[in-house]
Parts: C-alpha cells; structure tokens; sequence
C-alpha cells in the first residue's frame, strides 16, 4: 500500500469518525472510488487507536471527572458515567453478534447510499424538532434513563453502514430535548467505549489471524496513527462548533449529495 493511500484512509478515518456523515460508508467507497486494496486488519485498529486517543485528549477533563465520579456516589458525574456505560451495551450486543452478518450482506454501495440518505431525512426531522420545542433544552446532568438507553439504542443501529455514529447519536439527543452543544458532547462521550472496543477487536482479530502477507510497513502504521488522531482532534472541534452555530444542515445537505452521486454511478 503506497503511502498517498494511508494519508487518504487515516484523514478519512479521522474526519468521519467523528462528523456525522458516516465513517464505515466512507472507508467502504474509498477502496471503490480510488481502486485501493483492502486496508487490513492492523491498519483498521490502528486508525480506530488514532481517533480513540483524539477523543481522549479532547475530552480528557470529562473523562477523568467521569472516571472519578463511578463510584462516588456525591458526584455530579455518577449518574453520567454508569448512564454511559449502560447507553454502550447495546451497540456492544449487536457488534458483537451481528457484525459477522453486516460485514458479509450490508456492506455494498447501494445499501451505504439509501442509508445515507434515509438517516439524513431522520436527522433533518430531529433538527427541526429539537429548535421548534418549546421546552427549556436539557443539558447532561440532566439526563434521565429513559433518554439515556433511546440513545444507546440509536447508536446500536449506526453499525449499520451509512448511518454515523454521530449523527445518530446526535439526533437521538436532539429529539430528547438535549441542547445541540450537550447532544454532541454527550455523543463524543458515548462513543469513547464503542471506538476503544472495535479498535481492539480488529487488533484481536489480527493477533489470532494475522495476514500471510502484509502491504505496508510500521512507518505506514505510525503515519496512520498520526495522521488519524490529528485530524480527529480537528473533526471533534469542527462538530462541536457547527453543530452548536448551524444544527445539522451542512451535513446533511453533504450526505444527500454524497447519497445521491452513489446511487447513480455505482
């Protein structure tokens, strides 16, 4: 794999996991569009580390309030923190039983291109619910249960490719009356267990059947990971800003686009 390719796919990685235009569908469509070859394994893991420790530093201060507050009950972030970890497991259910499934059947461009754009007609209509309600926004202290596993629920279907992760996530907290700055932030914070748990899946499933021949080297890898986290810093400050001025509309007027040149062409 030449080095051009791994600049390509760790931006791609950085940039989508974390702006809600679906990560999977771009890293499917790349290898079509630009004729790669499968990136591997080990590459995967490494982009996901990358974005995983974008997320980390980015909300570094969060996290460790979060970790802090598990198990002191007089925190602010208790609730928040076990509300995550509850919000994570269905995601981690259907990755862990139905990824085989999704990987073998729903991975083609006509299925990532309706989904893309069948989500973006959802987040359109969760953009529009959120700013005409007429109740005071919520903010994440605020969460309740109930709102807590609707999200958790929405992020299990992003493992369906062409949704995002993000943008689901996001719309799940808009329609639960979370402000969109708090919807976003809390998306970021839901999605740290689920990127750390795919990273280290794909590197699992490396060690226990690794390749019997590899097309790039370490440096490919260490430039992967670079690459990775430093536009994911980028992608997570470029969300929370836009969201927070615009709502949703940039993205989704890209993905009907996106969507739209898919289904015509492929």
């Amino acid at each position: 794999m030449e080095f051009y390719q791994i600049i390509l796919l760790s931006i791609i990685q950085g940039l989508t996991e974390f702006l809600p235009v679906s990560s999977s569908g771009h890293l499917i469509l790349a290898p079509l569009v630009f004729n790669f070859e499968d990136q591997g394994l080990a590459l995967d893991a490494i982009l996901h580390l990358g974005t995983l420790l974008a997320i980390i530093i980015f909300f570094r201060k969060d996290l460790k309030d979060l970790a802090m507050g598990l198990f002191d009950r007089k925190s602010e972030t208790h609730y928040l923190a076990w509300f995550i970890i509850l919000a994570s497991f269905p995601a981690g259910l259907v990755g862990l039983f139905g990824e085989g499934w999704i990987e073998a059947n729903l991975r083609g461009p006509t299925f990532v291109g309706a989904n893309l754009l069948f989500w973006s007609f959802i987040f359109v209509v969760a953009d529009r619910y959120n700013s005409k309600s007429t109740k005071p926004a919520g903010e994440l202290n605020q969460l309740s249960l109930q709102q807590v596993l609707f999200i958790g629920f929405a992020q299990a279907i992003a493992l369906l490719p062409g949704t995002s992760r993000s943008g689901i996530t996001i719309a799940a907290g808009l329609f639960t009356n979370l402000s969109h700055t708090s919807a976003t932030r809390f998306s970021f914070l839901l999605g740290t267990p689920i990127i750390f748990a795919a990273g280290m899946h794909k590197l699992l499933q490396f060690i226990t059947h690794p390749p019997s021949e590899q097309t790039y080297s370490n440096l490919h890898m260490l430039l992967g990971l670079g690459i990775s986290f430093g536009v994911g810093l980028l992608a997570i400050q470029l969300s929370l800003k836009i969201v927070a001025r615009v709502g949703l509309l940039p993205f989704i007027i890209y993905r009907i686009i996106l969507a739209g040149g898919i289904l015509l062409f492929y």
